[in-house]
This record gives C-alpha cells, structure tokens and sequence, in this order.
C-alpha cells in the first residue's frame, strides 16, 4: 500500500457520536466501515439468514409497546443531541 493509500483508507473509517436517551455520549465508526469490518458469525447460509431476519421483522412489527417505548426514547435522544449541537 502506498502512503495515499493508507491516509485514504484511515479517513474513510468515520467517527460517529452517538447520544442514547439519558444523555450519554458515545464514539463509534459509522454504519458502511462496521460493516465492511464485520465477520460472518453464523454457519447459516445466507438464504437461512434472510429467512430468520424477514420472521424476526415480523415478530416486531407485532409488539406495539416496544415501538411505543422505542419512539419515545429516540425523541429523548435526538432532543438532547439537539440541545448538545450534534
């Protein structure tokens, strides 16, 4: 690898902050590096996993509270990324 190279490929792994709901801030790499780093973790090929992932879709369109719960807590947090200047 050429030095270029290796500058590009180090600014191409962004930085994100992320803040949850009780104000807490965290770094973490942005979704496009995380996945280009991630290891397949399961010996099920990849029809088998879109089928588990299309039934777990399903299942939590059904849980309505979750969603309730899930909304509020990502209102919180985007409020409070608001008033933090993120």
């Amino acid at each position: 690898m050429k030095d270029e190279e290796i500058i590009e490929y180090i600014l191409a792994e962004k930085l994100v902050t992320t803040v949850d709901s009780t104000g807490q801030r965290t770094k973490k790499q942005d979704a496009k590096t995380r996945t280009r780093k991630a290891n397949q973790t399961s010996s099920m090929s990849k029809a088998e996993r879109k089928k588990s992932a299309r039934k777990a879709a399903r299942t939590k369109k059904k849980d309505v509270a979750g969603q309730r719960i899930k909304k509020k807590k990502t209102a919180k947090a985007m409020k409070k990324r608001k008033a933090m200047g993120l």
